[in-house]
């Protein structure tokens, strides 16, 4: 299995001048479409969500599946991204019941 079949969580790295909260959505939701097309080829990809940073017009969006699929679907949705870095998600730790 080369790097690129390889399952994973992928960041998707867009710098995007002009970004704005509607643009993302509308992007967001042909992403959504993107991947269900995909997935009933038989390809798993999950598009998990995203991050604007409006001060640096920068998206990120974070996928689950192999880097080809999540290329494959930033493309099809006109996600104009730089770069697609594999990643690690790390969700935030809730407080125990003694700490509340």
């Amino acid at each position: 299995m080369s790097g690129s079949d390889r399952k994973g969580s992928y960041v998707v790295e867009c710098y995007w001048p002009g970004v704005s909260e509607r643009k993302l959505a509308a992007a967001m939701e042909r992403a959504e479409a993107a991947v269900a097309d995909l997935r009933r080829s038989g390809r798993p990809v999950d598009l998990v969500g995203s991050i604007l940073v409006l001060a640096d017009e920068t998206v990120f969006c974070l996928f689950y599946g192999s880097e080809d699929d999540v290329r494959a679907a930033s493309s099809q949705a006109g996600v104009p991204f730089e770069r697609v870095l594999e990643s690690l998600r790390i969700d935030g730790r809730q407080p125990k019941e003694e700490e509340q």
